[in-house]
């Protein structure tokens, strides 16, 4: 991330550090952004599928990457990587689904909707009774 960036000092703050606590550090910010993203996708379990597809996928591959760079095992983190191209993907599709919409294309790109809220007929009632 940003703290990477070369001059920032972060990295020469942990160049005399040993590469197992650095790891430890990478794992608890890690930690941190899975407990953000799962936060976000308990939010949208109620959207379209395309967006919990995302949230779903961008969850995994923080999870995998967190447990490739604690446990320093490259398998886990290529797997984390495979669902990152997977959750690019899927938000390239929900991109597209906001611009190509009827307004400015020939049809809407389909989203998978799948919850409908359910409207009590007293307050649908009350929502159209003239005054």
């Amino acid at each position: 991330g940003i703290a990477e960036i070369p001059g920032l000092g972060v990295l020469d703050y942990q160049a005399n550090e040993s590469p197992s606590l650095v790891r430890k550090q990478k794992g608890i910010v890690s930690l941190a952004w899975c407990i953000w993203v799962l936060i976000l996708l308990a939010g949208n379990v109620k959207s379209h599928i395309a967006n919990i597809i995302l949230f779903t996928t961008l969850n995994l591959q923080l999870d995998f990457t967190c447990a490739g760079v604690w446990t320093n095992n490259t398998a886990i983190d290529k797997l984390g990587g495979w669902f990152g191209f997977f959750c690019g993907l899927s938000a390239m599709y929900n991109a597209a689904t906001i611009l190509l919409n009827e307004e400015n294309f020939w049809f809407n790109l389909p989203v998978g909707n799948w919850y409908t809220p359910k409207v009590l007929e007293a307050e649908s009632d009350e929502v159209y009774r003239e005054v």
